[in-house]
């Protein structure tokens, strides 16, 4: 401690110093010539300390002491180094030092004089029931030391009210005894120092109640709650469903939901709004609070005038500080302006400011002006309006005020983080080429195909491995930027062994691998390396190929299969050529017989454009039906009145199926796992019998799904989404055939279709079996709400793990082909629990609107998966 003690020291030591240097001093005070005639003094040289004395010293060892005052023994007097010394002793040792100095013989003795502070080596705790030990000495700060000076036990005490308050204890109450400090002991001793607690009850909300506010009023319940608490995310609460004591009572808690509902109405226009706490209304026990808030909300402003200006810091030719210059805009102020949901008339809100400044940075983005926080104060940017209320009219005018920044062209196009993975490869996913204008968007879209490439993220460790991001770096010229996408090589091999049950396939075990940046001409150096080079992704690893291979034992079905995919044989980058070979095997049991299916394929497509490819194959199907109940033994036609469907019997045995597939699919997601937002559409066509087999017939089938999310995207990663699916097919023989053969119709029901049916348990039906469809349609309409997210660490992203599904099914069957029956249509309508990551699990409660005669209902259906390697 710098003090008057320290400052009598110096003082004392100044008076010694000129004692013991006053002679050579005056000597050196006489002229000495220089060089150039003129004449200049030396500088005083102090005397060296022979010798260090420390007094007092009872806890630590003097040496320790005289070492940390930094001063060494036989070197000059240092009076800064000592000053500092004595901040350290008080800093590290907590001693009072003061320095006091002697002639010695040759010099100075350094007389240091410390008066220790009293210390408890273990302070203790009594009345503390409901927190542990530790905990308290972590609230104190004390978990990595165990002593206590007394000077700081009132800091002790503040932090365990504070902690205390913080879990709801309202209450409580901590008092110090100690002992040590009293006048007559001896400093530096032995102190005991006991924080005395009294808990009190724990105070838990019981309820909030909030009035007037009448524009925002809470309603519904749990996850469906609207209103006020809802914008504000209000976390004091009372009980629910998963906490029936209510949120404990936390003072900053309630500080911070007033605050948040105040920039709700703030935010929703509502400028003169004030959200103030009434009262707090205990019970007789003091255990529970029912907490009362008040609102005045005014009146919502509307917007009566709006423009736009451009804006340039320049600096004042007077002052030289930087002030704002309006500039000419680079577009017309009316089309920048009819690009705003924000109109004169319309409420003044946050929602629609935030529209407004998406449109205008994509306005500017597409055309070179990048907003980007890469690029610091040289990039596009809306800055906070202008904006002028007026209380009397509840009217405001508004200026939006832009910094357009310097139109950029791309220089370069680089990617950081890929230790393996081709450039070639990474090059597929952007259509930016150098020399263009830079257009964010396109940046935006070539980086959401790197992140569904699956090459560079892991699903299964989403909260710890970086996603890829982007950033713009500046060039020599100022109007060129390169932009570099930042990758972390994923979970490209994985090997996986799992066990899952569902209601569609029963019990079943799963060992896949699958590598989705295969190299099929990487070669290991040798077969003693090979594993080690896998696991590092230096074999088989960066030409963007997939190769999956997979085995699924069970109760009900057993498959194998091998998958093979080449997606740019040519090397095109654009408008790419692919080759996929595909073998799957299949063995299960259904209701009333059992099939193998053995079914290879061979597939080329063709990309036009990012979302459109058109594709063409071979398909070769064997198939073996057995083990048919009630299989008349006098040949392949049904017997009258047999209660299987009659086009079963025709594949008895084994039958081959040859055919060409003509397939195109349209994609536009967001993300290709678990997309939010956009639309996906697939048709898929083959032909049997061109090309031999037992059956002729053509299958056709359109599958459809549009994805919308509630919300805007720029506040939250995670918000409710929509999920529309639809699907039409047709099955139509021809040539000697009569019928579909049963097992390539459609089938509806189960954990996917028309939910609160069994799998294939829907009609029309013969006795209890189904017919199976020629024609088909269905229909599904989901409300998707999360329940539950985690932050991902070191970024702001969300990642959502638990999810509720609102959901109704509708659907139709019909045995014969081009016909609909809409009498046999079927309807169902529930809801599903589900977790979305680190693995999938969904249960599902459906409920039939709409069912014919022979159908099964199944309320309950689930999938669950678990991962165990």
């Amino acid at each position: 401690m710098r003090d008057r003690a320290g400052d009598s020291w110096r003082a004392r030591a100044l008076v010694v110093l000129l004692l013991l240097v006053g002679p050579s001093a005056a000597a050196q005070d006489a002229p000495v010539p220089s060089q150039a005639g003129e004449e200049r003094r030396a500088p005083p040289v102090a005397p060296p300390v022979v010798g260090i004395v420390v007094e007092g010293a009872r806890r630590y060892r003097p040496e320790q002491l005289a070492a940390a005052l930094g001063q060494p023994v036989g070197q000059p007097f240092d009076e800064e180094r000592v000053s500092k010394g004595v901040e350290v002793l008080w800093e590290a040792f907590k001693v009072r030092a003061t320095v006091d100095l002697r002639q010695a013989r040759g010099g100075l003795e350094i007389v240091l004089v410390v008066a220790e502070m009293n210390v408890d080596l273990e302070p203790r705790f009594i009345g503390n029931d409901a927190i542990d030990r530790d905990q308290l000495r972590k609230w104190a700060l004390l978990e990595d030391r165990g002593e206590l000076f007394l000077f700081q036990a009132e800091r002790v005490r503040q932090r365990l009210l504070e902690g205390y308050r913080r879990e709801g204890y309202h209450w409580v109450e901590v008092e110090i005894r100690r002992r040590g400090e009293a006048e007559g002991e001896v400093e530096g001793g032995a102190a005991d120092v006991i924080f005395e607690i009294e808990e009190g009850p724990q105070l838990n909300v019981s309820d909030v109640v909030i009035v007037g506010n009448d524009a925002m009023p809470d309603r519904g319940l749990w996850f469906w709650r609207d209103g006020l608490s809802k914008f504000a995310d209000r976390k004091l609460d009372g009980p629910w469903l998963f906490d029936w004591n209510g949120e404990p009572f936390v003072q900053e808690v309630l500080d911070a939901d007033l605050l948040a509902m105040r920039e709700v109405y703030r935010d929703r226009g509502y400028l003169d709004a004030v959200v103030a706490l009434e009262k707090l209304e205990y019970s007789p026990l003091r255990d529970s609070v029912v907490v009362h808030i008040k609102v005045d909300e005014g009146k919502p402003y509307t917007i009566e005038s709006l423009a736009i200006k451009a804006v340039e810091e320049r600096a004042d030719l007077v002052t030289g500080e930087a002030v704002e210059v309006e500039v000419p805009l680079l577009f017309p102020a009316e089309d920048l302006l009819a690009l705003c949901a924000s109109k004169p008339g319309a409420p003044w809100d946050r929602a629609r400011r935030q529209q407004d400044e998406e449109a205008l940075r994509d306005h500017y983005g597409e055309r070179g002006h990048i907003a980007h926080p890469s690029l610091g104060e040289d990039s596009f940017r809306v800055l906070d309006p202008d904006v002028v209320a007026d209380p009397a009219t509840g009217t405001v005018r508004v200026v939006y005020k832009l910094r357009q920044g310097r139109k950029r062209w791309l220089r370069e196009l680089m990617f950081a983080g890929a230790t393996h993975t081709r450039d070639r490869v990474m090059r597929r996913t952007s259509d930016a080429m150098p020399g263009e204008v830079v257009d964010v968007k396109e940046i935006r879209r070539s980086l959401s195909r790197l992140y569904s490439s699956g090459w560079f993220n892991d699903e299964f460790a989403p909260l710890t491995h970086k996603d890829p991001v982007f950033g713009f770096k500046s060039t020599p010229n100022p109007d060129f930027v390169d932009v570099e996408f930042e990758v972390d090589e994923g979970r490209v091999v994985n090997l996986q062994v799992q066990g899952g049950v569902d209601s569609n396939n029963g019990l079943f075990g799963r060992i896949s691998l699958s590598m989705r940046n295969f190299d099929l001409t990487a070669l290991p150096s040798s077969p003693v390396s090979a594993f080690g080079e896998l696991y590092d992704k230096e074999a088989f690893h960066g030409a963007g190929q997939v190769l999956e291979i997979e085995y699924m034992p069970g109760t009900i079905l057993d498959a194998y299969s091998f998958r093979f995919l080449e997606p740019d044989i040519f090397r095109t980058h654009f408008d790419r050529t692919s080759m996929e070979l595909r073998l799957d095997h299949r063995e299960r049991g259904y209701r009333f017989y059992d099939e193998e299916r053995l079914e290879q394929r061979i597939r080329f497509a063709r990309e036009f454009g990012r979302e459109l490819d058109v594709a063409a194959g071979l398909v070769a199907t064997s198939l073996d039906v057995r083990n048919l109940d009630d299989y008349p033994p006098s040949g392949i036609f049904a017997p009258e009145g047999t209660p299987l469907p009659s086009s079963i019997y025709q594949q008895v045995g084994e039958t081959q199926l040859y055919g060409l597939t003509l397939d195109a699919s349209w994609t536009d997601l967001d993300v290709n796992l678990n997309p939010r937002e956009g639309f996906k559409g697939v048709l898929r066509n083959t032909i049997h019998g061109p090309l031999g087999g037992d059956f002729e017939f053509v299958r056709s089938r359109f599958d459809g799904d549009l994805y919308w999310k509630l919300g805007r995207s720029e506040l939250m990663d995670v918000v409710p989404s929509f999920h529309l699916g639809f699907g039409l097919g047709v099955a139509a023989p021809f040539g000697d055939t009569e019928e579909t053969p049963y097992t390539e119709r459609f089938q509806l029901g189960g954990t996917r279709i028309l939910r609160g049916f069994a799998f294939r348990g829907v009609g029309p039906n013969n006795g209890d079996n189904t017919l199976g469809g020629e024609t088909t349609w269905d229909l599904t309409f989901e409300y998707r709400h999360p329940l539950y997210s985690v932050v991902q660490p070191g970024t702001y992203r969300e990642v959502e793990t638990f999810r509720l599904t609102l959901f109704t099914d509708w659907g139709q069957l019909d045995p014969d082909a081009f016909e609909l029956d809409w009498d046999e249509t079927r309807a169902t309508a529930g809801f599903g629990l589900g977790m979305v990551t680190p693995f999938p699990i969904s249960l599902n409660f459906g409920f039939p609107l709409l069912d014919g005669e022979g159908d099964r209902r199944q309320v309950f259906s689930f999938s669950l998966m678990n991962l165990s390697f």
